[in-house]
């Protein structure tokens, strides 16, 4: 228990250093910009999939635990600086909702239904090949903001915001097939996948770990 307590703490103080050096790689290439008016772009995009938890037990109580899938969906806005002829830098803001199933082993048949609304924030660099077709290889860190959840059962549901982490951190991985339709216009689209450090439920003696993989879809204007 103290042990993974010890590995949490660490991978949260990692995650804020690495944020803080993609701000300031990102503040550097703005300043530094190919050209006098920069090498940027913007785009919108909507995403769905699967959404899920990895469980580890870590005691005896947590064996009897049981997470199952549910779907994801949202969409957002992001903006990209293009500062190489294949590199750059990539953040935004989305909005998610997302849904898992959690069972106890003793109680089988009193599931439990999460709901959650979110807001999620990335930072990601941009490995870019092609000019008419792009692949582009997007990696790097997520936050995320859980402002409101829900749990129910057949029964009962309640605001289940105090129970959880509602401030999540992780990492991503997003592949980018983009077409172009003319100098400044892409449309794109493959897939995204997220996972987070943060355990999700609150003061627990086992541990859980958020999951996702998206189809996303979206256009992507460029300004340069």
């Amino acid at each position: 228990m103290i042990l993974a307590i010890n590995i949490q703490l660490y991978a949260k103080k990692f995650l804020y250093l690495v944020l803080l050096f993609i701000f300031y790689f990102s503040l550097y290439t703005s300043i530094h910009a190919q050209s006098s008016n920069g090498n940027y772009s913007f785009g919108i995009n909507v995403a769905g999939g699967m959404n899920d938890v990895l469980h580890r037990s870590g005691s005896e109580e947590g064996k009897t635990v049981k997470w199952k899938p549910g779907l994801i969906a949202g969409g957002g806005i992001f903006f990209e600086n293009i500062f190489s002829s294949h590199f750059g830098i990539h953040s935004g803001i989305s909005y998610a909702f997302y849904e898992t199933y959690l069972e106890f082993g003793d109680t089988p048949d009193a599931q439990i239904t999460s709901q959650n609304h979110s807001i999620i924030i990335p930072l990601y660099l941009i490995s870019s090949f092609g000019n008419k077709v792009r692949l582009d290889i997007l990696y790097g860190l997520n936050y995320m903001h859980i402002f409101h959840n829900t749990m129910s059962n057949d029964n009962d549901s309640t605001h289940g915001i105090r129970f959880i982490n509602y401030n999540q951190f992780g990492c991503g991985l997003q592949l980018r097939l983009a077409f172009a339709f003319n100098k400044f216009t892409y449309l794109y689209a493959g897939p995204h996948g997220q996972f987070y450090f943060s355990n999700v439920i609150q003061d627990t003696n086992w541990r859980d770990y958020l999951y996702n993989i998206q189809l996303e879809i979206g256009m992507l204007f460029k300004t340069f």
